[in-house]
């Protein structure tokens, strides 16, 4: 068997047991959100009792309400349309990002480093619904909506994840896991030693958050770009975290693009002569609670969107 078919089949195991982890996770939130939603029905039909019995008008809160919703959701529509297309609509950076990545590779060969392109990439989701609009992805179907795909080009990743719920007073009520990426590197150590390995992958998006919270409600809208990085040889060892982005705000009104790129850095043990798979995997997640609330996280939309793993540089040491 050669060393590509040997890294294949190392690269689709690890993903299909990490899909696996994936899915049991969502059913399990599934069925605390259930749960919870019972709670708020619970608890919302308990206040809507008491405030009867004081003498609240039932229906004039109810159409306050209403009317609220409608002129957040019409506020939050325009702040899209005017603002949203510029930034995911950008000329795109790939040519910028690759010479960059020929220079750092020149000057880590020089000094000793191993210098690895990306192996394969993988995209976990529990709706590719999400995805339809992304061309070149053929799905491996999992419970419910769920999948995930090995995208063609390893080296561009695109990926999303968006949360509006118009009609919610408060809460999101989120069940369903948020998408993953991991880009997959492999080699095969030549010496018995300590390896120092550093992935580094370039992300350019944007993100959206929306906000309007007040005294009788309570919206709110967060984004979050969690990566880590795991090593495999015969076994995983520990993850390793990088917590990249994590904004908040009861009340905020932006667009922002996102463009960085990271170093993620980790030591092992390896022994010589057999393969070792690093994995760098990512957590894209929007959250949003109330109505006219809404957070955008995307890596995906236009030219100039994506996540692009650039190489993975090993040093013994």
């Amino acid at each position: 068997m050669s060393s590509h078919d040997l890294f294949s089949q190392s690269v689709r195991a690890l993903s299909e047991a990490r899909f696996k982890e994936y899915e049991r996770e969502m059913l399990r939130q599934k069925a605390f959100a259930e749960r919870a939603n019972r709670l708020n029905e619970n608890r919302e039909k308990r206040r809507r009792e008491f405030l009867s019995s004081i003498g609240t008008d039932l229906k004039k809160l109810d159409q306050a309400v209403e009317q609220d919703n409608k002129s957040e959701e019409a506020a939050l529509q325009s702040f899209l349309k005017e603002f949203r297309g510029e930034v995911a609509n950008r000329r795109p950076s790939r040519a910028t990002d690759a010479k960059d990545a020929a220079i750092q590779t020149q000057v880590l060969s020089e000094g000793g480093h191993l210098v690895l392109p990306v192996f394969a990439s993988s995209i976990f989701a529990s709706d590719i619904g999400q995805f339809k609009d992304i061309s070149g992805l053929d799905w491996t179907n999992g419970e419910i909506n769920s999948g995930w795909v090995f995208p063609d080009d390893p080296s561009l990743i695109r990926i999303k994840d968006t949360r509006h719920y118009p009609n919610a007073l408060c809460w999101d009520n989120r069940w369903d896991s948020p998408p993953e990426f991991a880009v997959h590197f492999t080699f095969v150590p030549a010496t018995t030693a300590t390896y120092e390995m550093t992935a580094i992958l370039a992300f350019h998006g944007f993100y959206v958050l929306r906000s309007d919270d007040s005294w009788w409600n309570c919206r709110d809208a967060e984004v979050i770009l969690d990566v880590k990085i795991n090593v495999h040889q015969y076994v995983n060892t520990s993850w390793k975290d990088f917590p990249l982005l994590d904004v908040e705000s009861q009340n905020i009104d932006t667009v922002t693009s996102y463009d960085r790129t990271h170093f993620m850095d980790y030591t092992a043990g390896l022994r010589a002569g057999d393969p070792v798979v690093v994995t760098v995997q990512g957590t894209v997640k929007a959250t949003a609670h109330g109505a006219g609330a809404y957070a955008e996280l995307n890596f995906a939309d236009g030219t100039a969107n994506y996540i692009q793993p650039l190489f993975l540089s090993v040093l013994q040491v």
